[in-house]
């Protein structure tokens, strides 16, 4: 059914007017506007819906990672729309984050870092390599999964790394990553990362304050051990 063949009361954009508690197909629909050909706008708006969803469940990243390229893969949907929809969700990340601002988490000391990430990472299989990105006062921004590897090794994408520090404007940095089998104690290989990141870092204006190793239940902080 086509928006115009529906009551008043039935519209997407009409119903919003009167209440906001309304379905994320309604919200989609008033975004994107129109539908296609044989196609109302609330049945794109449901498959537009659905491809976030189902793309949400590939990771809890996905959503920063959103890109318009993405939408036009929802058929109904091209460039203008797919842009409108970005923007919305790109709009509602930076209204909460400014909402929550007064609630960040304190980082200033491994102690509060491991204690964050212990039980996310202590029982992974695999290597998992996140940065930690803080304002100036060490404040978690937000952090983000760089890369995840195998038992035994994990390729760090720095300039990865350094493209979000710049999107959340962070003033410090904290790299971590665990060891499956257990042991925090670091290799030569996570010395030598932990020095790229810090030189990445100095070029960016900013600062590397700790690489913290998890274990099982235990952890190592590389500023403690001197190599930052």
């Amino acid at each position: 059914m086509k928006i115009k063949d529906m009551r008043p009361e039935d519209r997407p954009r009409e119903r919003f007017a009167e209440s906001t508690n309304v379905s994320l197909v309604d919200l989609v629909s008033i975004l994107i506007r129109t539908g296609t050909r044989g196609r109302a706008v609330t049945e794109v708006a449901q498959e537009v819906v659905d491809f976030l969803e189902a793309k949400e469940q590939d990771g809890i990243d996905f959503f920063d990672d959103l890109n318009w390229r993405d939408l036009i893969e929802v058929n109904g949907i091209g460039k203008d729309k797919a842009v409108t929809i970005c923007a919305a969700i790109e709009l509602g990340r930076r209204l909460a984050y400014r909402h929550k601002k007064i609630e960040l988490i304190d980082f200033n000391s491994p102690q509060k870092v491991s204690r964050y990430f212990m039980e996310k990472l202590r029982h992974e299989t695999q290597e998992k390599f996140i940065v930690s990105f803080l304002n100036v006062k060490n404040k978690l921004l937000g952090y983000k999964v760089i890369s995840q590897g195998s038992l035994d090794a994990v390729s760090v994408d720095i300039k990865e790394a350094m493209k979000w520090a710049i999107r959340y404007k962070a003033h410090g940095l904290i790299i971590l990553h665990n060891h499956p089998s257990g042991s925090p104690e670091p290799s030569d290989e996570d010395i030598n990362v932990t020095r790229r990141f810090k030189e990445a870092a100095e070029l960016m204006e900013m600062e590397l304050l700790d690489h913290v190793i998890i274990g099982d239940g235990i952890y190592v902080s590389l500023n403690e051990r001197g190599f930052i």
